[in-house]
């Protein structure tokens, strides 16, 4: 009987190589799928935090209402109080505060913004007019901030439509001492710069109620 052809050592070798390089290109190109999904789900994450962090800011600007608080100092402090004279915080206080178990209590709530490391935070005080022992509850918003600015348009100043140039509004609003702006600015302009993505800045015309 006429003995089967087989394989060289030579040819079990390239079979081996070919086997090993087809292998090695989709174990890469594997793992690059899955880094590109896990980065487009961090991606997402971070563009719904923010959302949030937007929605919670532009809900509290929107029912602002002029009326000053007594801080835990005793001093008055302005409906609005920020930028640079309030270490880059920004104070107000807000309506539509919703009382769904029925306490006796204001529908109006003192809300503040500030950044802490590189941590956007919301504090809000169950109080209009604060005492010493009055603790704000809080809540981080966003984080990977390197600094947050604000910028002020007096009031009784237009507003254009489409002019977004902020260069030479106030940088300060208010003051913790009642000897500051009694109301809110016409408009303000919030200023958030990014570790990742550089600056964002949303604009907001303030209601005068």
């Amino acid at each position: 009987m006429k003995p089967s052809p087989g394989f060289t050592l030579i040819e079990v070798l390239i079979a081996m190589a070919i086997t090993a390089l087809v292998a090695t290109l989709s174990f890469a190109s594997l793992s690059s799928t899955l880094d590109s999904v896990e980065g487009l789900r961090s991606q997402g994450e971070r563009i719904s935090e923010l959302n949030r962090a937007w929605v919670l800011l532009t809900r509290d600007i929107n029912q602002f209402v002029a009326r000053p608080v007594r801080n835990e100092y005793g001093s008055v402090e302005s409906s609005m109080f920020g930028g640079a004279a309030a270490d880059q915080s920004l104070s107000f206080t807000r309506g539509g505060w919703h009382n769904t178990d029925q306490r006796t209590r204001s529908n109006l709530q003192r809300v503040r913004y500030l950044l802490e490391d590189t941590t956007l935070w919301r504090e809000s005080y169950r109080v209009l007019d604060r005492s010493s022992d009055s603790e704000p509850q809080r809540v981080a918003l966003f984080e990977g901030v390197i600094s947050f600015e604000m910028a002020f348009l007096n009031s009784g100043t237009e507003l254009r439509e489409g002019d977004f140039d902020t260069e030479n509004w106030q940088i300060a609003w208010g003051s913790a001492e009642g000897n500051g702006q009694a109301g809110g600015p016409e408009a303000l302009e919030l200023r958030l710069e990014l570790e990742d993505w550089g600056e964002v800045r949303w604009l907001y015309e303030i209601p005068h109620i």
